[in-house]
């Protein structure tokens, strides 16, 4: 593979990340255990379930990416 395509992959996968946990971090701080099991919105979510799905998704992107990784040094 050539640098530039791995430079647009790299460049492709670290925009794929977003910002959601970032942006359900800040809005449900200062939230209580109890308020973190309310729905959120009108999303038939609790907060506590958007947060750890927000962050189950970020924890795969990043194996995603080291596995990306892993792959280019071994070329």
């Amino acid at each position: 593979m050539h640098e530039a395509e791995i430079q647009y992959i790299r460049s492709a996968l670290n925009r794929a990340r977003g910002d959601d946990l970032e942006r359900a971090e800040f809005s449900f701080r200062g939230k209580s255990a109890e308020e973190m099991q309310q729905e959120w919105g009108q999303s038939g979510e609790t907060c506590q379930k958007i947060l750890d799905d927000y962050r189950e998704s970020a924890a795969k992107h990043t194996l995603a990416v080291a596995f990306f990784e892993r792959l280019v040094g071994e070329m």
